[in-house]
């Protein structure tokens, strides 16, 4: 009876849980026993889901973010969609939810307050967090590899929706893995991402020592109170070519630096209950005895540089309102951004200096996002800031030039069926100049991938990046360490995330889904708050103080 009842569920959240566990196909007599009562719980079934989303969407119809543009005719499309909903339906229609669904989740603190061990952990009350991994590394012949691990998860209610519900904060999350390997030379490889939900029971996490699973993909710390040395274990299928690719990896991590906490203090930023809280691992060192199977190869590797992120935060998937009033009253004032995204490095140069660089996409550069023509782009030119990490651990604020000189277009899908391919253009060559905060030697210089053909991926959630292992080289060529390129935002996301949502792409969907103009009424109201002078200096002081906590200037236009 079990067996027939398992064989209801539909295929693809069938087919996640299966790659979870490690598992090609779905096989119903492999599932534990555990996991099985609770994918048969009525907690997990696709009515529970639409039942759950169908409230969070009332809730937010009924109860509007003032100083908002209006989604009642956005909201009340979704709420056609949301009589039955699979986990991975659920997941992407959050993706389409307005500026206001950050309301509700656990606040970002005005400061910092990230503290060991309890923050190597997801931190659930929060909308969105990952554990990140990424790094370079060698094995015994020699052969040179990029390899990207990311635990990645979303809170897919806000707590105090998901506990009139019943649900746990692990029952209230979608995980997802991202797993990708390059070998210098041949081609990337992404693994095709799952998406489970914390109400198969499949995810768990303890601290002392810390030990963070998704079905039978692991990161396991050594010691109670410490992160590292650190165990990262993961598998999956890359099904986007002629025949599937296996890919496992067992990684062992150690570190000799102090965590970075990146923005002031682990701010980035920390601004009016939303933002992010983040800290890095930079110069991880590959232990002997790490594995890599690619394709049925069981490769030992020996050598290698990697870097860790966990960050976490509110507002971020979808883009999200402010909390203070004032500033969404001010914001009115504004004409809403039309891009999102980002350009993210990490270099590891000889002598255990390392770099983390961040050039957030602006509408200056909207010309340079989205293209699909048969021919690239021109060059593009942003300003890149970051952090300097010297081989004692100083930290140092910098600031420079980025040219992008060269692109690639995106081809290729891990499973084309489900992520379609995009044939945007993405950066395939990136060119730094620093001023005089680094060492010279160090302050211009290029990072190529190591691969020819792009190293583009999918969340599983439906929106695509580009993301992978680079050569850094001097302005004459000569190897000066290693690196990792990530490029997002680059594609449409929309065709992806409606297919992944169950619902049409069309030109009224797409109507709906575009960033509201406010009205000219909301203009003049928000035109009137703001003229009162306690509110001028109200929204004065708050922007003082984020700046303070992590918010980048160019964010105040």
């Amino acid at each position: 009876m079990a067996k027939a009842k398992l064989d209801d569920i539909d295929e693809l959240t069938k087919e996640n849980i299966a790659l979870a566990l490690w598992m090609k196909e779905f096989n119903a007599r492999k599932i534990p026993a555990g996991v099985k009562k609770r994918l048969l719980s009525n907690k997990n079934s696709p009515e529970a889901f639409g039942e759950r989303m169908q409230f969070r969407i009332q809730e937010l119809l009924g109860n509007p973010d003032s100083y908002t543009p209006s989604y009642k005719k956005r909201y009340k499309m979704l709420l056609e969609y949301c009589d039955s909903l699979t986990p991975m339906q659920a997941y992407a229609m959050n993706q389409l939810l307005g500026m206001d669904s950050s309301r509700g989740y656990q606040d970002i603190p005005d400061e910092s307050n990230i503290e060991f061990p309890r923050d190597f952990a997801p931190q659930l009350g929060f909308q969105v967090g990952w554990h990140f991994i990424v790094g370079n590394c060698r094995d015994t012949r020699r052969r040179e590899y990029g390899i990207l691990v990311s635990f990645y998860r979303y809170s897919l209610l806000p707590p105090w929706i998901a506990q009139s519900f019943g649900l746990s904060d692990w029952d209230n999350q979608i995980f997802e893995m991202q797993l990708a390997v390059a070998r210098a030379g041949e081609e990337h490889l992404q693994t095709r991402p799952f998406a489970i939900a914390g109400t198969t029971g499949l995810l768990k996490c303890s601290l002392e020592p810390f030990h963070y699973e998704a079905g039978n993909n692991r990161m396991v710390s050594e010691k109670e109170d410490e992160l590292f040395p650190l165990r990262v274990q993961a598998w999956g299928v890359n099904q986007g070519g002629e025949e599937d690719v296996e890919m496992e990896v067992d990684l062992n991590l150690t570190s000799n630096k102090e965590f970075l906490l990146q923005g002031n203090k682990g701010c980035l930023p920390c601004c009016c209950s939303i933002g992010t809280l983040y800290y890095s691992a930079t110069n991880l060192s590959l232990e002997p005895g790490s594995l890599l199977i690619l394709d049925g190869e069981e490769i030992m590797l020996n050598q290698g540089q990697f870097w860790f992120d966990h960050q976490w935060g509110n507002a971020l998937e979808p883009m999200g309102n402010s909390r203070c009033e004032v500033v969404r009253a001010a914001g009115t004032l504004s004409k809403p951004s039309q891009s999102r995204g980002w350009d993210w490095f990490m270099a590891q140069f000889s002598g255990e200096r390392e770099m983390t660089m961040y050039a957030p996409h602006t509408d200056k550069n909207l010309d340079f996002y989205e293209r699909t023509e048969e021919e690239p782009p021109g060059p593009m030119e942003v300003a890149v800031k970051g952090q300097y990490i010297d081989p004692e651990n100083k930290v140092t604020d910098m600031k420079g030039i980025l040219t992008i000189d060269k692109w690639v277009k995106s081809v290729k899908s891990s499973n084309p069926e489900l992520y379609l391919i995009t044939n945007t253009w993405y950066p395939d060559h990136w060119e730094f100049r620093f001023e005089d905060m680094v060492p010279e030697d160090i302050r211009h210089f290029t990072l190529t991938p190591i691969v020819e053909t792009g190293q583009t991926g999918y969340n599983a959630g439906g929106s695509q990046y580009s993301e992978g292992g680079v050569n850094i080289r001097d302005p004459d060529g000569k190897f000066m360490g290693k690196g990792f390129a990530e490029s997002v935002y680059y594609a449409d996301s929309h065709p992806n995330v409606l297919h992944l949502a169950g619902m049409p792409d069309t030109p009224e969907m797409r109507k709906l889904l575009k960033p509201q103009e406010p009205s000219p009424l909301l203009k003049l109201k928000g035109f009137l708050y703001m003229a009162w002078p306690p509110h001028q200096k109200k929204i004065k002081n708050i922007l003082e103080k984020c700046l303070e906590q992590g918010l980048p200037a160019d964010y105040l236009g």
